[in-house]
């Protein structure tokens, strides 16, 4: 209206007398627009314009906003030309009353309401269709990142529902082997893995969780092995006390861990040492775990091939390109590097 009332104001500077008709008939004009453009919008929905292709959807457009146009000038030239046409040639335009037939006033009258009117309502169809794409373009990517989360949720759930079946696996055949040789540690092996399935299953249902705790799960893991693997297994820790309350993905150390002692450690006579070390900077939180190896060559992660990919595959899904998993190895050492960005635990 505002734009419109600009318009008619620079049409009208030559006839100021003009401008109250002009103001009464923008005030019975404005109705006619609005039930206009509500009409258009209803019939954009009921029969699904926004499916249309871009030059059918003009062509409909065009056509609704002439005729729409044509249809609201006509009722304006019948209202207001059938009651002042006679004032407007006496009043408004002294001397031209020989000139001016009615005829031509209602055509000339007709034709400019029909022009400005379908420039309106073509200018509304257009802003209109704009905001609707956006909104449906806006709508579409919600949806699309909710099934996304979805389904980053799903995998994330089944990554982490093969890790208890693994790590299960690992340690019955730990105790299993103890039975026979030693019953007593037997048993302090079953309460601590009793310990560490509680944790596995409650950590399962949740993306992240402590250092703390995560170093607490390692903790009895290396209890278990202990028993044994005895003085076989030299394990160091190495992780500062102001890093324990970062949050990082469940079981992705005590995998790293367990696959430097099942795959490297047992396999020297002598047995080994495993380190896990950790340290941070301003954005990221680093973990180093360094086993020895009798082969680094020969050294695999995971016989089932499930370790390296799942972890590599939640920090992915997790932090995206801000995540990654390092392996490299040296003369007798086998090496894994993760680093994730820093997140505190509130």
């Amino acid at each position: 209206m505002v734009f419109l009332a600009a318009t008619q104001m620079i049409i009208i500077i030559p006839l100021f007398e003009y401008a109250q008709f002009l103001f009464f008939c923008d005030l019975f004009w404005f109705p006619f627009f609005t039930f206009a453009v509500l009409l258009f919008r209803h019939m954009y929905k009921i029969y699904e314009w926004n499916s249309l292709s871009s030059r059918q959807f003009v062509e409909y457009s065009l056509v609704f906003a002439l005729s729409a146009g044509l249809a609201i000038s006509v009722i304006m030239s019948a209202i207001f030309l059938s009651f002042f046409w006679l004032e407007i040639i006496t009043d408004i335009i002294p001397g031209e009353k020989s000139k001016l037939s009615f005829p031509r006033l209602i055509m000339g009258s007709t034709m400019g309401n029909w022009i400005q009117t379908t420039v309106f309502i073509s200018a509304w169809i257009f802003l209109y269709n704009s905001i609707t794409s956006i909104k449906r373009i806006s709508d579409a990517e919600i949806r699309y990142f909710r099934a996304q989360h979805a389904l980053n949720e799903a995998t994330l759930d089944n990554l982490s529902n093969q890790l208890n079946p693994h790590f299960l696996f690992n340690a019955l055949n730990n105790i299993r082997f103890m039975i026979h040789e030693n019953q007593k540690n037997a048993d302090s092996m079953v309460t601590s893995l009793s310990e560490i399935l509680r944790y596995s299953l409650e950590s399962s249902r949740r993306e992240k969780v402590s250092i703390a705790e995560e170093l607490a799960i390692i903790e009895g893991y290396i209890a278990i092995i202990k028993s044994q693997l005895e003085d076989r297994l030299h394990f160091e820790l190495s992780i500062p006390e102001d890093l324990k309350n970062y949050l990082i993905p469940p079981m992705i150390l005590q995998m790293l861990v367990e696959n430097g002692i099942k795959h490297g450690i047992e396999h020297i006579q002598g047995g080994g040492t495993l380190t896990l070390s950790g340290m941070q900077d301003e954005k990221n939180v680093y973990f180093e775990i360094i086993n020895d190896s009798p082969n680094t060559r020969t050294q695999k992660f995971v016989t089932t091939g499930i370790g390296l990919k799942n972890i590599r595959r939640r920090l992915e899904l997790l932090y995206g390109d801000n995540a990654e998993l390092k392996l490299s190895s040296s003369t007798d050492k086998f090496i894994a590097n993760v680093h994730i960005p820093k997140e505190l635990n509130e």
